[in-house]
């Protein structure tokens, strides 16, 4: 039987799951946040990787065919670079230090979905997609969260929904698993770690698959304000909780 911590987080990444499964979006920022709590930020960063990697894995199964391979090979180029800068970052900062920076990245989130416009195609979109790679690589290893950078890159393309997720899905998926490789390698998928990612895995699976019927009868605007109050509550939890 599962204790209290393990079931807190089957029950955290289910919700994540199903959050990311309707909007593509904020499964690890309303994760995140709830298991802090009981989590240690060092031990939380590598298993929210590990499962946003397996997250992404079933919405790239939806929509690979999608994909712009075009877009796909700058950004994946950049975030090599950035995912060993992040990996540098992890590694030299505090606990606090890094929980503060998720929550003022939260709470910035929640401010660019609010005045962010698609302003249409970008001149040097090459050069645009290894910048957007590269932040998302430093973002998604330091503190694993990788999406702001590479989703204002594909909403500034003005890329179709499908295509959107197509090549974003699969873009996280390999760099999502870039930077698994580099925290296993460095040390941080400790007994505690894997011993969560046990009880993750089933959650996050079984929430993306959940959403996956019910998507079409959710109001995405409503789904959007609320889920974007979540996650502005919950950087805001985390940015107080760094000062304790």
């Amino acid at each position: 039987m599962p204790d209290f911590y393990e079931a807190c987080v089957f029950a955290a990444w289910l919700v994540g799951g199903f959050v990311s499964g309707v909007s593509g979006i904020g499964g690890a920022m309303v994760a995140f946040p709830v298991l802090a709590f009981f989590i240690p930020v060092h031990q939380l960063i590598p298993l929210t990787c590990a499962l946003n990697v397996i997250m992404d894995a079933c919405l790239a199964a939806m929509h690979f065919r999608y994909c712009r391979s075009s877009a796909l090979w700058p950004m994946l180029a950049g975030s090599i670079p950035g995912s060993f800068a992040g990996l540098y970052i992890l590694q030299i900062c505090s606990g606090a230090v890094l929980q503060g920076a998720i929550g003022l990245l939260l709470i910035y989130y929640v401010y660019w979905q609010k005045t962010f416009r698609v302003r249409g195609s970008a001149a040097h979109p090459r050069l645009l997609g290894v910048s957007a790679g590269f932040g998302s690589g430093l973002l998604g290893t330091a503190i694993s969260f990788d999406g702001p950078p590479i989703g204002a890159y594909g909403l500034y393309m003005g890329w179709e929904p499908r295509v959107f997720l197509g090549t974003l899905g699969i873009f996280f998926v390999i760099r999502g698993s870039i930077t698994v490789i580099l925290q296993y390698c460095t040390g941080f998928y400790t007994s505690d770690v894997l011993r969560y990612l046990f009880f993750g895995a089933p959650g996050v699976i079984s929430g993306t698959l959940l959403a996956f019927p019910v998507v079409r009868h959710i109001p995405q605007q409503t789904f959007q304000k609320v889920l974007l109050i979540i996650i502005g509550i919950a950087g805001v939890i985390c940015l107080v909780r760094s000062f304790l």
